[in-house]
């Protein structure tokens, strides 16, 4: 038996939280609490203040809930009881498969899919070839191909489409709908015949006889997508993954008396291990994620709809969010929003709880053996709106307002009815409910609740308004609480629990709502009497300059930084992309917004620049984690200080997207980096499946469909490996220099005279590996080469060849981070050439290296800008080309630097000067887990 894996977890992070760290010059030190203690205590040793709590009723703990035994007399809540004991009782003969494909379930084949008829390989192929492609494509090349030879037996596009459901077992279940989408007629709603809510009917009226559906909707079932993994031996022992790393994760805590020193996964995460550890989850069970959102399928045309997917964790992240091994759940036609959205995902969660109470029976190629799977559901993912439905709880504009179920209660403005979550109370104010004291994040740190303790109170809190009596007593519980009704995803058999299932969504918070936030407050345009607001600079001529200085960074930007940010005055109302406010706000604003914002805003900024920047690792250590906690609490402490002031009229700047800060760095030591249950996944499946609607009179249906063909194809393509040949071959002339790193042309026909300058750093590198250069006189010659593929995906390339054009046709790939002696360093590749060296062939790369940052403008900006100078051919070094690590970008900027510090202020600054600016990808993890990666060309 192996030992507990966290003995104390937040012992693991020994926070020195600002005991010796001066606070932002503004801020007065009566504001900030007390420093944290050197040692955070075990969490499972903590309990919440009762000064925390949010409701002091003393009811009877009636934590079981349900239709049968404690029906509510509340409708929403009785209705949800009723879903949840459907999925509790779920079994596959309920779930309305044919009973060829419930036998296939039940029963699977125990022997790799082999396709021997040729005229069925042919016709396959051609299929897969041209699957993004219209139905008429697949028809034209039957027709040549029928043209060209008679007897070629391609088969028809019907019964090629048939086959290919009847080989990838993949068949959707279909289910009746509203016209208008309030409801689906599953569950509690399978027999009704009208809408509960619109009154519309569910049948064609015209022959109401033929009960024709006037609307349907489909669902994927999970269990045959998950059973085509295993049937190669490569299949199987890619889905071993989880259970191996668990082993060797409970193996190396027992070693170090249970001290996590780096989150590397979800399997470091804390709530994951427990469940390991009480027996939850087994070595053959397989672990999923569920992720749901909703896609507006056309810019300017009513055209919502709603997608979800499922994500096996037990997939390597370099494996499991590629486009392949996501797989699509459910597809809910708008464009009108779901009024129960429970009801649409019933049948898919049904499904996935028959599977949960019976296993699923897997045929493992690996093993050759037939195995019980029982799928173990650990985290759900949506953006704010739809989790406060999947939860239950009241959302980001209630009291209790916090997604993670926190409990700390919100305030709001004297007749207003939204709440904020402002952790000081306003000057003068005296609202009933909302005047408590201030929240202290030190002294919440200190009692930081357990993941036990938040879903034991949240249970008996559930409970509480279960028991309401009227509508009245309701919405006085539900104000207290925070709870509205159960969640569906109790009634899985097997989950994490309810709230801890549901983690932070980064990708939202980061790219979309803060940034809203802080653009918001820095133009001026939210409400409030922006008049007064010191820090609204980014107005007029200056905020034109500002768009202007965002737009022109786009040559320095590499390819492999995907879109680059427009210019946000010209176009942030026009569209602006997640991943254009993500690189705007977190890679380039820091360093631009220098002297444009008032000093003690910038350094408030960069402070949580520097903390998200850590949590968007996919590897964060102990140390950065520390460091993050510490920089993001400041940043929160200052925050409402410099920005609120206590203000009753500012009162709405303390969003749920600032509160939410304060448990990120928790959130990584609970679940492990937030990159792997972001909603990014979900992001690229709505961007596929809406690039390849071909049939826009009707495209959700149409979006349905691509959506069944993606299921069935994976499911082929993991079945028989060759039908998805190597998409990561070499170009013509690559040579592979190992650990994914690869030289790619353009190259030199010969090898050529280079600059002395670069002779003498190629001699000087000679010399340092031990080598003897007989001739100093003579000319150095090399084969250069233009561009280098890295690990990551990314494609770096080189001065030689990239000068040649002109910078408006340039995405700059030749600046990089390089790893010299144990340190970090940035250069521009001038280019890349190999050596013999005692018979072996390394790979080097000559550049010429950055100067090291500005110190002072590091320091004011808590290691947030990497400000430097190009030194050309005096910095030129080779180094080994497996020494760099990642495509950076490297923009110039003019700026005036503080020639020293005072208490962290500028005592006097140079005169303008010309300098560069290091930007790295933020999230390139995530992108390159997702398979997101640069096309490599043929040649340059």
């Amino acid at each position: 038996m192996n030992p507990p894996p966290h003995p104390g977890l937040a012992s693991l992070l020994t926070l020195h939280l600002g005991s010796d760290r001066d606070a932002a010059p503004s801020t007065p030190p009566q504001e900030l609490a007390s420093p944290l203690p050197e040692d955070l205590e075990n969490l499972d040793d903590i309990s919440v203040e009762n000064d925390l709590d949010t409701h002091v009723d003393e009811e009877p703990d009636i934590l079981e809930y349900t239709a049968e035994t404690h029906p509510s007399r509340i409708d929403d809540i009785r209705l949800t009881q009723e879903f949840i004991d459907a999925l509790k009782r779920a079994s596959l003969d309920d779930d309305n498969f044919d009973p060829a494909d419930l036998e296939r379930l039940r029963h699977p084949p125990q022997e790799p899919l082999n396709i021997t008829d040729p005229d069925l390989r042919l016709s396959l192929d051609i299929f897969l070839a041209v699957s993004n492609a219209s139905e008429q494509t697949y028809h034209a090349v039957r027709a040549a191909l029928l043209r060209y030879n008679p007897e070629c037996g391609i088969l028809s596009y019907h019964d090629i489409k048939r086959q290919v459901a009847e080989l990838s077992g993949i068949v959707p279940l279909l289910h009746h709908m509203c016209i208008n989408t309030c409801i689906a007629y599953t569950g509690p709603f399978r027999d009704l015949e009208t809408c509960p809510i619109c009154h519309e009917p569910r049948y064609e009226q015209l022959k109401p006889h033929l009960k024709i559906p006037r609307q349907e909707f489909h669902t994927i079932p999970i269990g045959p997508q998950l059973q085509a993994l295993w049937r190669t031996t490569e299949g199987a022992t890619s889905a071993r993954y989880r259970a191996r790393c668990t082993e060797q994760i409970l193996k190396e805590l027992s070693h170090s008396h249970g001290v996590m020193e780096a989150w590397e996964d979800i399997y470091h995460g804390k709530d994951y291990l427990d469940a390991v550890q009480d027996g939850k989850i087994g070595p053959n069970d397989m672990v999923l994620l569920f992720s749901i959102d909703g896609a507006q399928l056309y810019e300017k045309k009513a055209s919502d709809c709603w997608i979800y997917i499922w994500i096996l964790l037990d997939h390597s992240p370099d494996l499991r969010y590629k486009k392949k091994h996501v797989f699509p759940g459910g597809f809910i036609p708008g464009p009108s929003k779901p009024k129960n959205l429970d009801s649409f995902i019933f049948p898919g969660f049904h499904h996935l709880a028959a599977l949960q109470n019976e296993g699923l029976s897997i045929w493992d190629a690996a093993l050759n053996l037939i195995i019980l799977s029982f799928l173990f559901l650990i985290f759900g993912t949506a953006d704010t709106p739809a989790m406060s439905i999947l939860s239950g709880t009241v959302g980001h504009t209630g009291a209790q307002g916090c997604r993670l179920y926190c409990p700390m209660r919100g305030r709001h403005k004297p007749g207003a009815p939204q709440y904020y979550p402002a952790r000081l109370k306003p000057d003068e104010y005296n609202v009933v409910g909302c005047d408590h004291e201030d929240y202290s994040l030190r002294q919440i740190d200190q009692n930081y609740p357990s993941s036990e303790e938040t879903e034991e109170r949240y249970k008996k809190n559930l409970a509480y308004v279960s028991a309401s009596q009227n509508q009245a007593e309701y919405k006085r519980r539900r104000l207290e609480t925070g709870i509205c009704k159960p969640s569906i995803f109790s009634g899985l058999p097997r989950n994490l629990g309810i709230p801890r299932c549901f983690p932070a969504d980064l990708m939202h918070l980061v790219s979309l709502n803060l940034t809203e936030l802080l653009i918001g407050l820095w133009r001026g345009t939210l409400d409030g009497h922006a008049t007064d607001w010191e820090w609204a600079t980014l107005k007029g001529a200056t905020w034109q300059n500002h768009g202007k200085s965002i737009a022109a960074a786009t040559p320095y930007l590499p390819g492999s930084f995907d879109r680059p940010p427009r210019n946000p005055a010209e176009k942030m109302s026009s569209g602006y992309k997640a991943w254009e406010f993500l690189m705007y706000i977190f890679g380039l604003a820091p360093t631009l917004l220098y002297g444009v914002l008032p000093d003690k805003y910038w350094k408030n900024f960069c402070k949580l620049v520097y903390g998200i920047r850590i949590i968007q690792q996919r590897r964060i250590t102990a140390a950065q984690l520390r460091s993050a906690h510490t920089m993001l609490v400041e940043f929160l402490e200052e925050y409402e200080i410099i920005y609120y002031q206590r203000k009753v009229s500012r009162i709405h700047f303390c969003r749920q997207s600032i509160h939410a800060i304060g448990h990120l760095v928790r959130e990584v030591i609970r679940v492990g980096p937030a990159a792997y249950v972001t909603q990014w996944p979900m992001e690229r499946m709505i961007g596929d499946l809406g690039s390849e609607i071909r049939q826009h009179s009707n495209p959700f249906a149409n979006l349905s469909q691509r959506g069944v063909r993606r299921a069935q194809v994976n499911a082929l393509k993991a079945m028989i490996p060759d039908l998805d040949p190597d998409q990561n071959h070499l170009p013509r002339g690559a040579q592979d220099l190992g650990d994914g790193y690869v030289l790619l042309r353009a190259v030199d026909t010969c090898a050529r005279s280079v600059r002395p300058c670069e002779g003498d750093a190629i001699k000087r590198y000679f010399r340092s590996i031990g080598g003897v250069i007989q001739d100093d006189t003579r000319h150095i010659q090399v084969t250069r080469w233009a561009r280098l593929q890295l690990p990551n995906g990314q494609i770096g390339r080189a001065a030689w060849k990239e000068k040649l054009k002109p910078l408006e046709q340039v995405r700059m790939a030749r600046n990089v981070k390089v790893e010299i002696n144990g340190q970090l360093q940035f250069g521009e590749v001038q280019f890349y050439f190999k050596i013999l060296v005692h018979n072996e062939e390394r790979g080097l790369a000559l550049l010429s290296l950055y100067t090291r940052p500005d110190n002072t403008l590091l320091q004011m900006s808590s290691n947030t800008v990497y400000s430097c100078q190009y030194r050309g051919d005096e910095g030129l070094i080779v180094v080994e080309v497996k020494a760099i690590t990642a495509i950076v970008a490297i923009i110039p900027h003019k700026i005036r630097l503080p020639t020293a510090l005072v208490a962290n202020e500028p005592i006097e600054e140079h005169a303008l000067e010309d300098r560069y600016f290091v930007v790295e990808k933020p999230g390139l993890d995530v992108a390159e887990m997702g398979g997101v990666v640069e096309e490599v060309e043929e040649d340059d």
